[in-house]
């Protein structure tokens, strides 16, 4: 039954029903009731978590989530109970990630990744330049610097630059104080003219698909 599979999603978020209605505008005690599901019911559910699979709410068939992360569930947006903000996003060009980030909403909230409270927001990786450290597929966990003219060559860093988003070491040029190198274990390392940068945020979380 479909109310038996709500309840099923509501056991594995961890919530209660009392916050399962508050989060969908379901009437309290909707759940409790012998009766079956309204349309309306159905539809509330499936607007607010948008990452279950209607065919599995329907019929029972298929995965709970229309994306499986695993042990990592991307919850619907509520900080009252929830952790670090997940932005599915590609990053336009020219854009840092604090801009975008504030003229838009979070995807989700990661919950329950040893370690991921100390990062700012939660990013998805693509590209291997970074294995076995980073793998494609990963979540990198990143924090916002102060200063950015003093890096630590041994940390990992999201940079942003007037036409990439990357995540690589960084290597200081010796004859030019004007250049950075950026440095991958998978890439060929290559410079970057500093005016070029529009934003660099520290690497504090990686969480590689298992």
């Amino acid at each position: 039954m479909i109310k038996a599979r709500v309840l099923k999603h509501i056991d594995r978020l961890g919530i209660s029903k009392n916050k399962f209605y508050n989060l969908t505008g379901i009437p309290n005690g909707t759940l409790d009731k012998k009766t079956g599901v309204s349309e309306m019911f159905i539809e509330k559910y499936l607007s607010a978590f948008e990452d279950v699979n209607p065919t599995w709410l329907l019929t029972g068939e298929g995965e709970m989530f229309i994306k499986d992360e695993k042990d990592t569930i991307v919850l619907p947006n509520d900080e009252t109970f929830l952790s670090v903000p997940f932005w599915n996003l590609q990053v336009s060009a020219g854009h840092s990630v604090t801009e975008v980030i504030g003229q838009s909403k979070p995807d989700g909230y990661i919950k329950g990744l040893p370690g991921a409270d100390i990062a700012e927001n939660i990013l998805p990786v693509s590209g291997a330049s970074m294995e076995p450290e980073v793998s494609n597929g990963a979540l990198i966990g990143v924090r916002r610097i102060n200063n950015w003219e003093s890096l630590n060559t041994e940390r990992i860093y999201l940079i942003i630059t007037k036409e990439d988003r990357m995540i690589k070491r960084i290597e200081y040029d010796n004859t030019n104080e004007d250049l950075l190198w950026c440095v991958s274990p998978n890439y060929p390392k290559f410079k970057i003219f500093k005016t070029d940068i529009v934003e660099i945020q520290r690497v504090c979380f990686v969480y590689n698909p298992k």
